[in-house]
């Protein structure tokens, strides 16, 4: 029980970072987030994250799944909040129901002039007071403990997340700033116990005050290599990317609809009074270093679903042969005989 939390809880921290949240110590890999850092050589790599956002009007949501691997007890992360956070254990069936909802229409094209290759085919397709931060909440869950923090200045924030055993580098440590200005919160996650850890972590839940739907993103200026973003987002309309880098980046629209009859508790909460409407879009960033806004979305001028057509071909043959051909001989065999017999009887 306790490896479930602290997988749940690193999945959460990792994966808002990996929205733009997390700066610690190399060695790091990239993510979103610009990586997961974990001092004294422990090494640490994220194979892939996603993450489901709704807002109410009022407080924002953020559901996350992050596949992690780590080789020690010392992974450290650190999440920017608008607003203090609360941090809470979600459903790894969240995103089973997702993709369930999602799914693309699968068209079976018949080929007859194909032969079975026995395969299917593949799929095309987020003012400082001064000094060191205030601290609001700490709890623990299993090996991980999180700290939520408000205010500060940067050197004082600095010297509590030294003080504390998160060692963070100074371009990272650059890139939390702009949230201090502008008087953001963090959420401080890190391993207390020894624990390896490794796969597709339980989703984890952040809900904090919002005065509009945003997706933090600005630390991920630090990654070095190519980031990817999968978001799920629930509101009363479809959405779109309206900060000022969505231009700069791939943006794609993978599906966009309204969800029913789910029986996934964050996803009836979430899609509640209205707001039932869930676009799915896939992020791609060549250049992190221009990232210089958090994602923030607007509705789209129409609610014009869209779900992914994939055609699949499917030979059909008759005795081994594709039918095609088979149907080509036979006609032309019969085409011989009619010659033949026709011949045959004109001679008589």
């Amino acid at each position: 029980m306790l490896l479930r939390y602290a997988a749940r809880l690193l999945a959460v921290v990792a994966t808002v970072a990996g929205a733009g949240g997390m700066g610690l110590a190399a060695p790091a890999s990239a993510c979103a987030c610009g990586g997961i850092a974990t001092p004294g050589g422990v090494t640490a790599r994220v194979n892939g994250e996603t993450a489901l956002l709704g807002w109410d009007g009022q407080r924002e949501t953020i559901v996350m799944r992050l596949g992690l691997q780590s080789g020690g007890d010392k992974a450290a992360l650190i999440v920017p909040t608008p607003a203090p956070a609360t941090v809470t254990a979600g459903e790894a069936g969240t995103f089973t129901e997702l993709s369930r909802l999602t799914a693309p229409e699968y068209v079976t094209d018949r080929d007859w002039f194909k032969a079975d290759s026995g395969r299917d085919g593949a799929a095309m397709a987020s003012a400082p007071t001064g000094g060191g931060p205030t601290v609001l909440d700490r709890v623990q869950l299993g090996p991980i403990e999180a700290t939520t923090l408000t205010g500060g200045d940067i050197a004082g924030i600095q010297q509590w997340l030294g003080d504390n055993g998160y060692e963070m580098k100074p371009e990272v440590i650059a890139t939390m700033r702009p949230y201090l200005d502008e008087h953001w919160s963090f959420v401080a996650m890190r391993l207390t116990s020894s624990v390896t850890l490794a796969g597709n972590l339980d989703p984890v839940r952040l809900t904090f005050a919002a005065a509009h739907p945003v997706y933090p993103m600005r630390m991920s200026s630090a990654a070095t290599a190519h980031q990817r973003v999968h978001l799920y987002v629930l509101g009363p309309h479809r959405v779109r990317r309206d900060d000022p880098d969505a231009g700069a980046q791939t943006v794609a629209v993978n599906f966009a609809g309204r969800i029913r009859d789910t029986q996934d508790a964050d996803l009836r909460q979430l899609s509640a009074n209205g707001h039932d409407y869930l676009t799915e879009l896939s992020v791609d960033i060549t250049d992190p270093a221009r990232i210089a806004h958090d994602f923030s979305f607007a509705d789209a001028a129409e609610d014009k679903d869209y779900r992914q057509v994939i055609h699949r071909s499917e030979a059909v043959e008759f005795l081994g042969v594709p039918a095609g051909f088979a149907l080509v001989a036979a006609a032309a065999t019969a085409f011989v005989l009619f010659a033949l017999l026709l011949r045959r009887v004109l001679r008589r």
